[in-house]
């Protein structure tokens, strides 16, 4: 009667796991130790070939630990083809952090799951798991600061001290630097309007306009935009320049202020002709 019972458990065990085999189970901790304000993370991995709908897990994982906890928790599938052969992977991650120190222990844990389209149940277990939890660090209540820490510190706050005197009386000593008429800026803005503008006349004339403009603002204390040729040369005069400089001056932005909005070409150099000019106009104004 024994023996008749061991054979049909034998074929039993030789014929259920034609469909349980298909589907197996890994478990890994990524360290073997850890902190006490540390974590480690606990992944199980389900593997089986076939579809992503080959199995149904009849209920969430609920594993038990000692001295550890759950921190978060994921879980993830996804297929591949591996030799023309769909292979399914599902993992369950968790990051655990722990409660004591000691021995963090990560018991068995059961994975039940039914088959697809057959309908017969199975199931898996992991083995168990630890991983070694050091004490938490104690933290020394700050004591009575060393000699030589006192002695730092009091050299800090002298040189702190000198380098403040120093820095002070070297801005008291700085000359401030004098404040550029409008002139001045014109000729540094005059170079600038050349450099950028190139051979473009175009955008040449645009500079020239605004620097112009901005010229006769700060030197004559009237604004010219919108006056006729005319009106800008008398308002020049009445400033105080004669004939000809009011003319030159107020050609020049005329000329400009048409150049902006007009489609215009110049010849080779005719920017850096005009700029020397303008130049040598204002250097000796």
């Amino acid at each position: 009667m024994t023996k008749l019972l061991s054979g049909l458990i034998f074929l039993l065990l030789l014929a259920t796991p034609l469909w349980a085999q298909s589907i197996s189970v890994s478990q890994s901790l990524d360290k073997s130790s850890m902190g006490f304000d540390d974590s480690v993370r606990f992944e199980i991995v389900l593997k089986w070939e076939g579809s992503q709908t080959a199995y149904l897990f009849t209920k969430p994982l609920d594993p038990s630990f000692d001295n550890l906890k759950i921190r978060s928790y994921s879980s993830s599938v996804g297929s591949s083809i591996t030799d023309g052969k769909e292979i399914t992977t599902r993992k369950f991650d968790f990051i655990l952090e722990p409660t004591s120190a000691g021995v963090g222990r990560i018991e068995p844990v059961d994975i039940g799951y039914i088959s697809w389209p057959d309908s017969l149940p199975g199931q898996l277990v992991t083995e168990v798991v630890t991983v070694n939890i050091s004490s938490p660090r104690v933290v020394e209540p700050p004591g009575r600061p060393a000699w030589w820490i006192w002695l730092i510190i009091v050299v800090v706050a002298v040189g702190a001290f000198f380098a403040a005197i120093f820095f002070a009386r070297r801005r008291s000593r700085a000359v401030e630097e004098p404040v550029k008429t409008a002139r001045e800026e014109f000729l540094d803005k005059l170079k600038s309007v050349k450099n950028a503008a190139g051979s473009d006349m175009k955008v040449f004339q645009t500079e020239l306009h605004r620097s112009l403009v901005q010229f006769l603002r700060g030197q004559y204390n009237f604004d010219p935009v919108n006056l006729s040729e005319d009106s800008l040369i008398e308002e020049l005069k009445t400033a105080g320049l004669d004939d000809f400089k009011a003319r030159k001056i107020g050609g020049w932005l005329v000329r400009a202020g048409k150049d902006k909005y007009s489609p215009i070409s110049s010849g080779p150099g005719e920017t850096i002709r005009l700029e020397s000019e303008i130049r040598d106009f204002f250097e000796k104004l």
